[in-house]
């Protein structure tokens, strides 16, 4: 017997210690037979060897067994050469002295013998059977069993093997006393993968590392050979990109060891099979000409794990991805032309079970643009809605620019996938080719596909009279049809909402949601969540608008391709950070906004650049960057003067750039919000709004109560539900500075009472030092609004709320606004009916609080600091030192 056979192996230099496994295997210590068992590569063997040498090595013993242990009495041999070296035997026992029968296994007698011996031993010992798969013959399978029946005290039974043994195991599965390891257990982790790569996964990105775990679906084998070719290389990162290379480097292993023991049909079927990535017995019935197409899959499955089934009642199966990629190979190496037919078939079959993302995926790899285009025209709608936007890209790409294969279809499709990837003037030529390709009488489907299309068109230049005309007549609804049903439902929720009319908006989306959800569209769903949540904002149920828009965040995290729906929605939950005065979270969400655009790409439309753009800018500002921040907001309103926009949309960006242009002195940039909130929202609350707040600037109480009286008494209305409590705020602020306590204590209540509902903190977080102190004086007194003011303090103490870092008087502000004109001091004193004295000294003062000494310097700096605008700034000729 080579000592080779019974000692063992060796460990590989390049080895990752397992620890959940190897407490796995510390757990079956009692168990009489554990069976750890994989396809080829699983690392099986090396799991054991290093979990013996970790500690084990006193009372194992190990018989690595192959094809020549089908004679009985080799087998019986090695079993007891392995026992006999065993350091848990001791030298004297009866085990060594056993006499080999002529026939072992079908021996009572010697059977009898060694069981009693095993049974007798004060310690068990732990026998490990490698390679088990290697058994085949009758009468060693018989003696193994035997020693199972009658489970020995002395004796734990470690079985490693490629497949399920034909042994009864049953019996002590249903007791028990068996302890598995299959293979899914064995698959390597992220982190063991890690470690395995060691040195050559050094600097790679995490996320490359979980792709080749998922690639190789953690086999230890294709991980190693990676490693090795990691070695190797000088452009790792290069190397595991390629999943061809990742594929080379197994090839001679998967050929070598995992196929060659394979009869010749079974490799043919499997190489039939391949080009699925899943099938199921009919399906495989089908691709593979065999009748017995299921019986070969289960056998596959039991015998050689080879073959997995999965999905519900587990009636589908598929093959590794790495086997199947090898095979795939094969298949077009020998003849190309089989593989398209093979396809061919594959997507008549999964056409006719009602499959047809996947028919259409075979169609395009058999290169059928016939079968391509008759699929769209059956099936197009129903996946653009599911969000099946990939296959379909696919499908556009085999037929190509200038084929009129498909009829419309094809172009309306191209034109949806360019809008969703910001691609406008793409989108419109594609339009035009499919609109010249439109048959005289269109089908429910092709018109509620081409309407869509058209509607998305005007959302992307902010069209909103174009989308109300569009939306308005959206056909009748074809009751059989789903998908047409749920997008005339869609067209009439969009349509109202621009009409401001939001009670039916709701119910036309909601009943469009409901058709989405019964039919799998997800696509559909992210649009009718966006809206809803749109809906929500618009009537202050802002809890609601953040899970909204939540959903629809998790579906595009998940793959959705909706890239217009998860910027709309990201934004939402931008605002609803906003909201609750966090504007380092509202910062992070418009990040992930612009995020889902490549860099270059112009955001969707208008409308969500103005509200990305205005959020961004007020957060800036409210984390320090005051001037950047109001400079960024300013930017969105000038790219925003010829759009047509949500009204909701341009009263944020005017509240808000308002009240930082306020904040700062820039009383240009105020004039010409103001002037911009006439236009475009003139009969709203926010006007009456940011004119009073103008009007406080100044210290002029009187007419800024008198503004604000029609949106304090509801005879007009905000746009923003969140406006009204700032304009209580502002009450509140004028009566404290009047000396009215108790109209002061009434109009904070109010504010307070509005916005706790709403979970509205920002306007309460930022108002101003003498209403905060009052809320302050007033906690424990304000009833059922006290836990919300109390959360609003806390906020406020955990943010910058603080003025202008560098506070100058109004008169030196006067002073400041003039210096960029290039006046003298004599002709600044003049304008402002002072001495030039008085200049001297007010600049003097500015010079001195900016730590600067010449006029040049002081507006740089007052400029950087958002003291002046920066349409204020013209350098000045001279240096215009102080004396």
């Amino acid at each position: 017997m080579p000592r080779t056979k019974i000692v063992v192996p060796e460990l590989p230099a390049r080895l990752v210690f397992r620890s959940r496994l190897s407490a796995e295997l510390d757990r079956a210590k009692d168990s009489a037979v554990t069976l750890v068992q994989a396809p080829a590569g699983f690392g099986k063997t090396l799991l054991l060897a290093e979990w013996i040498r970790r500690g084990h090595s006193a009372d194992t013993a190990w018989v690595s067994l192959d094809s020549d242990d089908n004679d009985d009495r080799r087998f019986w041999s090695a079993v007891l050469a392995a026992l006999a070296a065993c350091p848990g035997v001791r030298v004297d026992n009866l085990l060594r002295e056993l006499t080999l029968a002529t026939r072992p296994s079908v021996d009572p007698g010697f059977l009898a013998e060694i069981v009693d011996v095993l049974d007798d031993l004060p310690s068990p010992v732990r026998l490990v059977l490698d390679d088990l798969h290697e058994l085949t013959a009758r009468e060693p399978l018989q003696g193994l069993e035997t020693l199972i029946r009658f489970q020995p005290a002395g004796l734990r039974l470690v079985l490693l093997t490629r497949f399920g043994p034909p042994l009864g195991l049953t019996r002590l599965r249903l007791s028990g006393q068996l302890l598995e390891i299959p293979a899914d257990r064995l698959k390597f982790t992220m982190e063991e993968a890690d470690a395995l790569l060691g040195a050559a996964s050094a600097g790679l990105p995490a996320g490359q590392i979980r792709q080749l775990v998922r690639h190789t679906e953690g086999w230890a084998a294709a991980l190693r050979l990676v490693a090795q070719a990691l070695d190797e290389t000088d452009a790792p990162e290069r190397f595991l990109a390629d999943s061809a290379g990742i594929d080379r480097a197994v090839a001679g292993y998967l050929a070598d060891e995992v196929l060659s023991g394979i009869p010749a049909a079974t490799r043919d079927f499997l190489r039939a099979i391949s080009g699925c990535e899943e099938v199921s017995a009919s399906l495989a019935a089908v691709v593979s000409g065999r009748a017995d197409a299921g019986e070969m899959l289960c056998r596959l499955e039991q015998e050689t794990t080879l073959v997995v089934s999965t999905g519900s009642g587990r009636r589908w199966y598929r093959v590794h991805p790495l086997l199947r990629s090898h095979l795939y190979t094969e298949l077009q190496r020998q003849a190309s032309g089989r593989a398209a037919t093979l396809h061919c078939r594959a997507a008549d079959w999964l056409a006719a079970s009602h499959r047809p993302s996947q028919a259409i995926a075979h169609a395009c790899l058999a290169g059928d643009r016939e079968r391509v285009g008759a699929l769209l025209r059956h099936n197009a709608l129903p996946l653009i809605l599911s969000g099946d936007h990939v296959v379909l890209r696919r499908a556009v790409a085999v037929l190509g620019d200038e084929s009129t294969v498909g009829g419309p279809w094809p172009g309306l499709i191209s034109a949806l996938l360019h809008l969703e990837s910001g691609e406008r003037a793409a989108a419109l030529a594609d339009l035009a080719r499919a609109e010249a390709l439109s048959p005289g009488e269109e089908t429910p489907e092709l018109k509620s596909l081409r309407q869509f299309v058209r509607s998305y068109l005007a959302q992307f230049a902010d069209g909103i009279d174009d989308m109300v005309r569009i939306t308005e007549r959206p056909g009748s609804t074809a009751g059989n049809v789903p998908a047409v049903d749920a997008l005339a439902k869609l067209h009439q929720g969009i349509a109202l909402l621009v009409a401001g009319k939001r009670v039916r908006a709701r119910e036309q989306t909601h009943a469009a949601l409901a058709i989405a959800r019964d039919n799998g569209y997800e696509y559909l769903s992210a649009q009718c969540l966006t809206i809803l949540g749109r809906i929500a904002a618009t009537e202050g149920d802002f809890q609601l608008m953040s899970d909204l828009a939540t959903s629809v965040d998790a579906l595009i995290a998940g793959g959705l391709p909706a890239r217009t729906a998860g910027m709309a929605a990201r934004l939402l939950l931008a605002y609803d950070a906003f909201l609750r005065a966090e504007p380092a979270e509202c910062l992070h969400q418009t990040a992930r906004a612009g995020g889902l655009f490549d860099t270059g790409v112009p955001v969707p439309s208008q409308s969500l650049s103005l509200l990305m753009r205005t959020l961004r800018g007020a957060a800036r500002f409210d984390t320090g960057d005051r001037a950047a921040g109001l400079r960024q907001m300013r930017e969105a309103r000038l790219n925003a003067v010829d759009g047509h926009f949500a009204p909701a949309d341009v009263a944020l960006a005017v509240v808000l750039e308002h009240r930082a242009a306020t904040l700062l002195g820039w009383t240009g940039v105020t004039s010409a919000v103001v002037r911009w909130a006439k236009e475009v929202i003139p009969a709203s609350g926010e006007v009456l709004l940011i004119r009073a707040r103008g009007h406080l600037a100044l210290h002029r109480h009187g007419p800024a109560r008198t503004v604000l009286k029609p949106l304090l008494d509801g005879s007009v209305g905000p746009v923003l539900p969140w406006s009204t409590v700032e304009a209580w705020l502002i009450e509140t602020e004028i009566a404290l500075r009047e000396s009215q306590a108790s109209q002061a204590h009434r109009a904070l209540r109010t504010a307070l009472s509005l916005a706790a509902p709403m979970n509205a903190m920002y306007p309460v977080v930022y108002a101003s030092p003498e209403v905060i102190a009052l809320l302050t004086r007033q906690m424990g007194k304000l009833g059922a609004v006290d836990e919300f003011a109390s959360r609003v303090l806390a906020v406020r103490s955990s943010i910058d709320t603080s003025p202008a870092p560098v506070s100058l008087t109004e008169r030196e502000r006067g002073v400041l606004r003039l210096l960029p004109t290039q006046r003298s001091f004599a002709e600044i004193a003049q304008d402002l009916t002072l001495s030039p004295n008085t200049v001297k000294t007010h600049v003097r003062a500015i010079y001195t609080k900016l730590g600067v000494g010449t006029r040049r310097d002081a507006l740089a700096v007052a400029v950087d600091r958002g003291l002046l605008e920066d349409t204020q700034r013209q350098m000045p000729m001279s240096q215009d030192r102080v004396p």
